[in-house]
């Protein structure tokens, strides 16, 4: 009977329910608590603040399990911690940097194309570097899940980074099915760049790398030029799209934003080809 029960709590539906957990569990807590009203701030920055922000208490319920059951999840918490090959102040900074490179490539391609229009809106730099946290943290907790948690008891379990890597990545592009204009290309993108992130945590050991990544990709499209992230909008950023501008193409949707594009597929697609390639060829060390 211990054996039987062992297996049903030790199996990919298993964990991919205790990630799920995590992620609801988290987001009731910060509902419980509220919205963080920050004084002196106008309604539009407090709103996409709070959208963001609000990722706080799934990192505060998810450390709470780790410490708990810390025993099954010491791969999660090794994962977390600073070290000098993988978990450095200099993958940071490149995941920031390429996170920064890769969205602004996807926004100046719809651009040159014609897909929408930009004005200047504002420059504050102490709101914008609050937003910046803001964005950090709901980055890092749905990196902390995927890449952390799940990639990392997926591959203890089954002693795979294939599986863990693909089964993650499903699993974040899942937790978006809800967001507004999703489709099969975004779901597609979304997946594609699950797979991305985590050959960071693969090839790098670094998941503080994929956090940064994904935290100046959803920074410099929605809070920098304005353009929807994953279907959220912002009403406060540096530049704001011209709403009569806005047309769909292979680059751009009116809804998503750069997202679930053939585009964005691309160059995410390219991105993944070419850091396995680099590494099978110059260090050796392939999936």
């Amino acid at each position: 009977m211990k054996h039987i029960k062992e297996i049903l709590r030790n199996n990919l539906l298993w964990i991919w329910f205790l990630g799920f957990f995590l992620l609801i569990g988290g987001e009731i807590i910060s509902d419980i608590c509220g919205p963080i009203k920050l004084p002196f701030f106008d309604k539009d920055f407090n709103e996409i603040f709070n959208a963001y922000i609000n990722f706080w208490g799934i990192w505060f319920f998810t450390i709470i399990y780790l410490i708990i059951f810390k025993r099954k999840n010491l791969s999660v918490l090794n994962s977390l911690k600073y070290n000098t090959s993988g978990n450095n102040i200099k993958n940071l900074f490149f995941g920031f940097l390429l996170g920064l490179i890769l969205n602004v490539l996807c926004i100046l391609v719809a651009y040159l194309n014609g897909d929408f229009q930009l004005y200047f809106f504002k420059f504050q730099p102490i709101q914008l570097f609050i937003l910046f946290e803001a964005v950090f943290v709901q980055s890092s907790a749905e990196e902390l899940i995927c890449r952390g948690f799940l990639y990392q008891r997926i591959k203890s379990r089954y002693n795979s980074k294939i599986l863990a890597i693909i089964s993650n990545s499903l699993f974040f592009a899942a937790i978006h099915l809800g967001n507004d204009g999703i489709s099969p290309i975004g779901f597609l993108d979304l997946f594609l760049t699950g797979i991305l992130f985590s050959l960071f945590v693969y090839y790098f050991d670094s998941l503080w790398m994929a956090m940064a990544c994904h935290t100046t990709w959803n920074f410099s499209q929605n809070i920098i030029f304005g353009l929807p992230n994953s279907g959220l909008l912002s009403q406060y950023s540096i530049f704001m799209m011209n709403k009569n501008s806005l047309k769909n193409s292979f680059a751009f949707d009116k809804i998503f934003g750069v997202e679930g594009t053939i585009m964005s597929v691309t160059i995410i697609s390219l991105s993944c080809i070419f850091i396995y390639f680099y590494f099978k060829k110059f260090k050796s060390n392939e999936l």
